[in-house]
């Protein structure tokens, strides 16, 4: 009873907000194949809900739909050697509840962190068939669960409304993912493994961004 009556007296001095981010990428260039150019196309979508504690702490939670698709083209002398090319297309869905914390304040200008929880299910397709089949299968279906920090920077455009900038939520994680990955019959193959990400090497890469409004009520 305790806990619910300071619950509720925080709730009541609390300030809500509504928004999300979103980001698209396309990006080609030539892959580690001889005459091969790779096109990777990326599109994220995440809604948010969350309430401010006080002016330094927030929680809230983000919904993110994620789809990332490949395409390999042959750019070399000739027809293509290989006669038809995978497609892989993966789409992941998660839910992050988090913890804000505001880091720095330069007037309108906030820098903050991110912290907290990743649950994800993802699916990857390829245009491949199931042998003597003209059936297309999905090639690998897989569970993640682990820990995340994502910085970015808000700005304050007046009470109502903030602009944000901030990376992607698996530049710096710690995770267990478990995978279903198919053989040549398409029967699965399961997977387990633990991992700690950072991806230093494509920090200010633009496909790393995610950009977002949010109203505060």
């Amino acid at each position: 009873m305790t806990l619910a009556t300071a619950f509720v007296a925080v709730s009541m001095n609390a300030q809500y907000y509504v928004g999300g981010t979103a980001g698209f990428t396309s990006i080609k260039n030539n892959s580690t194949t001889p005459n091969i150019e790779r096109t990777t196309n990326d599109l994220t979508i995440a809604p948010e809900f969350g309430m401010a504690l006080d002016d330094k702490m927030s929680v809230g939670i983000a919904l993110s739909y994620e789809s990332q698709s490949q395409e390999d083209k042959w750019t070399g002398v000739g027809a293509d050697p290989v006669a038809k090319r995978l497609k892989p297309t993966t789409t992941t869905i998660a839910l992050r509840p988090y913890v804000r914390y505001q880091l720095l304040t330069v007037g309108k200008f906030n820098v903050f962190a991110d912290g907290g929880i990743n649950f994800s299910i993802d699916k990857t397709s390829e245009a491949g068939f199931k042998p003597g089949t003209t059936d297309t299968y999905d090639n690998k279906a897989g569970m993640n669960l682990g820990l995340f920090v994502a910085p970015g920077v808000s700005f304050k455009i007046n009470d109502q409304w903030t602009l944000v900038t901030k990376f992607d939520d698996d530049m710096f994680n710690l995770g267990y993912t478990k995978s279903q990955v198919a053989d040549l019959t398409g029967a699965p193959d399961p997977d387990t493994n633990f991992n700690f990400g950072a991806k230093t090497n494509t920090l200010f890469r633009l496909d790393n961004l995610r950009f977002g409004v949010f109203y505060n009520f």
